[in-house]
C-alpha cells in the first residue's frame, strides 16, 4: 500500500518540486498552500505531513496543534527557515517528529521522509494489530497465568528489559505486545525480530541496518530494526538461539544504547525498550557455556514465565470457547463445544500449547456439520491420544443416558419423532441430547 504524503508550503515552486520528487518515489501526494487548507487536508488522515512553519495566516505551529486535536499519531516533519531552530524546537514539543532547515538538500529531505515513512508504517501495523483484536488480547482464567500477567503489567510501567520464557506456542509474542501496549511507549512502534528466521549475516543487517556499499547488493543505506524502534519497543524473539559472536554485539547495544550500521562508523544512539523471548532454559545454557552470562543478566531484569497449557487447566476451555467464538465470527460460522468434545480437549496434553489449540478449534469449525462441535470434528491426534478420566457416578449416569437414547434410535430406525415418543421426551429436547452426546 502506498504511503500518503501531505505537503504544506505557501511557496508554489517548493510545493511543485517536492510533489514531483515524492510522487516519483511512489508516494500518493496532496498539497496545501496555507494553514486552513492544510487542516482540511489533514482530516483525511495522510500518513505523513511535510509542514512549512513560516506561512501567512495560520503558521505551521498553529496547524500542528490543530491537527493534534483530531489525530495524535500523524508523523509530521516541519520545514523551518535557516536560523530559526528555536521554532523547530517549539514544533517538536508540539508533536513534530523531525525538522529540516531551508534551503534543504534533496538527499537530506529524502532521508528524513524515508525514516518518517518507515516509522509511520510500523505505527499503522501496530494499530492494525491492536484494532484487529475481536476482544481482549489475552484470555486468562488460570491463577498461574494471571500471576504472570500481573508481573508483566508492573514491568510495563517501567523501561526495564523484560525476558518472556515458555514453551513454543504459549503466547510469548502476544504477551510482549501487551507489555508494549501497557507501557508509556504504546503510541510508538513495536518492532519485532525473529532471531532464528535469518542467517547471522542477515540478522546483523536486519537489526543494525547497513550503509551503501557495505556488502554486495547493498545499493543504498538501510535503517535497521533497532533504529526503527527508536522511542518504542524492540521485541527480540527466540533470543536464546543467537550465536556467541552476535551475543557480544547485542550486549553492547543493551549496555550503551548505541550501535553502528554495518559498514558504517557513525555511532547511532537509540532510546528503545527491549523485550526478549525464548523457549530455551537460558540459565542452563549459561552453565553449559552456550550463552553469555553478562547478556543473560542484561536480558533477565524482569522475567515473565508462561506455563504450558497442560499446566493451565483453568485457561484451556476458556481459550477453546474464545477461539470458537472469535474465529467462527470472522468466518461467518457459529458453533458451540459439546460436553464430550470439551472432555476430549481437557484430556489432551497439548504439546503445541495455545497455538495447537487454536488450530484444532479452527479445524473443528470447518468440519462440524451443525452448530455443535463434536469429538468427530476434532483433529485425529486429539481424539486418539486423549485419555478420558475414569468413570465415577456422574460419568456412569451420563453413559447410561446416552445408551438409552442410542437404543431408542436404533429401535425406531433413526426416526427422531418415534424415538422421542418411545422415551417420553419432546422431539426438540431429544435433538439437544443427541448433540450433547454426539449421536448422529
Amino acid at each position: 500500500m502506498k504511503s500518503r504524503l501531505l505537503i504544506v508550503d505557501d511557496d508554489e515552486a517548493i510545493r511543485i518540486s517536492l510533489e514531483e520528487r515524492f510522487a516519483a518515489r511512489g508516494f500518493v501526494v496532496t498539497t496545501a498552500s496555507d494553514g486552513d487548507k492544510a487542516i482540511e487536508a489533514a482530516r483525511k488522515r495522510p500518513d505523513l505531513m511535510l509542514l512549512d512553519l513560516q506561512m501567512p495566516g495560520r503558521d505551521g505551529i498553529e496547524v500542528l496543534r490543530a491537527v493534534r486535536e483530531f489525530d495524535d499519531a500523524m508523523t509530521v516533519i516541519v520545514i523551518t527557515a535557516h536560523g530559526t531552530v528555536d521554532r523547530a524546537v517549539e514544533a517538536m514539543k508540539a508533536g513534530a517528529y523531525d525538522f529540516i532547515e531551508k534551503p534543504f538538500d534533496p538527499a537530506r529531505i529524502e532521508e528524513a521522509v524515508g525514516r518518517a515513512n518507515e516509522r509511520a508504517k510500523l505505527q499503522r501495523a501496530h494499530r492494525a494489530h491492536r484494532d484487529a483484536q475481536p476482544g481482549p488480547d489475552l484470555v486468562v482464567a488460570d491463577p498461574r497465568m494471571q500471576a504472570q500477567l500481573e508481573i508483566a503489567k508492573k514491568a510495563a510501567a517501567s523501561d526495564a528489559t523484560v525476558l518472556i520464557t515458555g514453551e513454543s506456542g504459549t503466547g510469548k509474542e502476544m504477551v510482549a505486545r501487551e507489555v508494549h501496549a501497557w507501557s508509556s511507549r504504546c503510541d510508538e512502534p513495536m518492532v519485532a525480530v525473529n532471531c532464528v528466521a535469518l542467517a547471522e549475516s542477515l540478522l546483523e543487517s536486519e537489526l543494525f541496518g547497513h550503509e551503501k556499499g557495505a556488502f554486495t547488493g547493498a545499493n543504498e543505506r538501510r535503517r535497521g530494526r533497532i533504529e526503527l524502534a527508536h522511542r518504542g519497543t524492540l521485541f527480540l524473539d527466540e533470543i536464546g538461539d543467537i550465536s556467541g559472536a552476535f551475543q557480544a554485539k547485542l550486549l553492547r547495544v543493551l549496555q550503551e544504547r548505541s550501535f553502528e550500521r554495518v559498514g558504517g562508523h557513525e555511532s547511532i544512539e537509540v532510546d528503545v525498550r527491549v523485550v526478549a523471548a525464548t523457549n530455551r532454559d537460558l540459565k542452563a545454557a549459561v552453565q553449559a557455556g552456550e550463552f553469555r552470562e553478562d547478556l543473560y543478566y542484561r536480558l533477565n531484569v524482569i522475567e515473565v514465565h508462561l506455563p504450558p497449557l497442560r499446566e493451565r487447566p483453568g485457561d484451556l476451555l476458556a481459550l477453546a470457547e474464545h477461539f470458537a467464538a472469535t474465529t467462527g465470527a470472522r468466518a461467518g460460522l457459529r458453533a458451540e463445544l459439546s460436553e464430550a468434545a470439551k472432555a476430549r480437549l481437557t484430556a489432551h496434553k497439548w504439546p503445541g500449547n495455545v497455538r495447537e489449540l487454536r488450530n484444532a478449534i479452527e479445524r473443528a469449525l470447518v468440519m462440524c456439520d451443525d452448530a455443535v462441535i463434536t469429538c468427530d470434528d476434532l483433529p485425529p491426534e486429539v481424539i486418539a491420544e486423549a485419555e478420558l478420566p475414569p468413570e465415577g457416578f456422574h460419568a456412569r449416569v451420563e453413559a447410561y443416558r446416552k445408551k438409552l437414547i442410542q437404543d431408542a434410535l436404533d429401535q425406531c430406525g433413526g426416526v427422531r419423532t418415534k424415538a422421542a415418543e418411545l422415551l417420553g421426551l419432546q422431539r426438540t429436547y431429544l435433538a439437544r441430547l443427541m448433540r450433547q452426546y454426539d449421536l448422529r
